[in-house]
């Protein structure tokens, strides 16, 4: 199992950076869910099934990580959506 530490860059370093970050298909994350008020972990995967879309990695205009993806395991809402936001994730880790 490989594990992808992600960090919490400024936004202003993070846009001068050029990095590529490697996300596995389908992976655990594992971050702070204000929702839940508590640390969880989900499994998820970068691309929407049978298609091409894919999540996202941004850095908010507060600085805050946001990292896009499909949850496997969440319930759709009622337009069959599946896409969640992590805050900051603190690990992905890849589905062996």
């Amino acid at each position: 199992m490989l594990d992808y530490p992600m960090s919490n860059n400024k936004r202003s370093e993070t846009m001068q950076e050029n990095t590529e970050i490697k996300i596995p298909k389908n992976f655990f994350v594992t971050y702070y869910a204000t929702k839940h008020k508590k640390i969880i972990t989900r499994k998820g995967q970068w691309h929407k099934p049978d298609t091409d879309i894919t999540g996202k990695v941004l850095v908010s205009k507060s600085g805050k990580m946001r990292f896009i993806y499909w949850d496997l395991d969440a319930e759709p809402n009622a337009n069959g959506n599946k896409w969640r936001q992590a805050i900051n994730p603190m690990t992905i880790k890849e589905v062996a």
